[in-house]
C-alpha cells in the first residue's frame, strides 16, 4: 500500500485542489494526535473543541470519498468505528489502512457514546452507505437535525441498529426516524426531549406512527418499555 501523500501526489488533479487536500490532511493527523490524553490542550473552551472536532471538511470528503473523514470524525471525538473486512475496532487514526482510494475501504459501525459529536458533525456520514450499527448513547449535542444525514446507511438498506439513547431527540425527530425503513432495532429511551411526553395516553398518534411506519423494528422508549418486531 502506497502513502496517502503519494496517492495524492500522484492523483490527476490540479495542483492547487492537491496542495489543499495534503494541507487538510496534516491538519487531520494534527489533530487527532491532538486529541489523545496526553496531548489535549486544556485551554481550549468546550465550544472552540467542539467546533474543531465536528467542523466539515467539503474537500477532503469529495476526493477522498466519505467513509474515510466520517470515520475520523468518530475518532477525533474519542469514539471508535469499524472498516468492512474486519470485526476490530479502530480507536486511533494512526490504525487506519493508508490506501484511502480503495474500494474496500467502508465504514460499517460507529460507536460514540459519551462523545462530544454533535447534530453539525453528522454531516459527515450523510453520504456514506454502509454503516450497519450506530450507537450515540449519551451525546449531549445530538438532535432532530443529525436525523436527516443517516439515510445514506438507511436508504442502501444497511442500518440495522440505531441507539440514541440519552440524546436531544424530540417526538418531531421520531417522525424523521420513521423514514428510516432499514431499521430492526432502534434505541430512543431516556431522551431529555421526549422526557415530558407520556406515549401510552398523552401522544398516542406519535408512538402509533412510528410502530405503523418501522413494523419489524424493535423499539426501545423508555429503559423499562420495549415495543417488540411485530410479527
Amino acid at each position: 500500500l502506497k502513502p496517502t501523500g503519494y496517492i495524492l501526489l500522484t492523483t490527476e488533479i490540479d495542483i492547487f485542489t492537491k496542495f489543499n487536500l495534503i494541507r487538510s490532511l496534516l491538519i487531520s493527523q494534527y489533530n487527532c494526535l491532538a486529541s489523545s490524553d496526553n496531548m489535549t490542550p486544556h485551554s481550549l473552551s468546550g465550544y472552540a473543541r467542539r467546533w474543531k472536532n465536528n467542523r466539515i471538511d467539503e474537500l477532503r470528503m469529495k476526493y477522498m470519498g466519505a467513509d474515510k473523514p466520517a470515520a475520523e470524525w468518530i475518532l477525533l471525538n474519542r469514539g471508535k468505528v469499524k472498516m468492512s473486512g474486519s470485526n476490530k475496532w479502530i480507536t486511533s487514526y494512526w490504525d487506519f489502512p493508508q490506501d484511502v482510494f480503495s474500494s474496500d475501504f467502508r465504514l460499517t459501525d460507529i460507536n460514540a457514546n459519551n462523545t462530544e459529536v454533535t447534530s453539525t458533525g453528522f454531516r459527515h456520514i450523510k453520504n456514506v452507505s454502509y454503516i450497519q450499527t450506530a450507537s450515540f448513547v449519551n451525546c449531549k449535542y445530538i438532535d432532530d437535525e443529525a436525523l436527516i444525514h443517516l439515510h445514506g446507511s438507511a436508504d442502501s438498506g444497511s442500518l440495522k441498529v440505531l441507539n440514541l439513547s440519552k440524546t436531544n431527540i424530540s417526538p418531531h425527530g421520531i417522525r424523521q426516524l420513521a423514514e428510516l425503513k432499514s431499521l430492526k432495532h432502534l434505541d430512543i429511551s431516556d431522551c431529555s426531549g421526549m422526557t415530558d411526553i407520556n406515549f401510552t395516553s398523552d401522544n398516542p398518534d406519535v408512538l402509533d406512527y412510528l410502530k405503523s411506519e418501522l413494523p419489524k423494528c424493535t423499539i426501545i422508549l423508555h429503559s423499562d418499555r420495549v415495543l417488540k418486531e411485530q410479527v
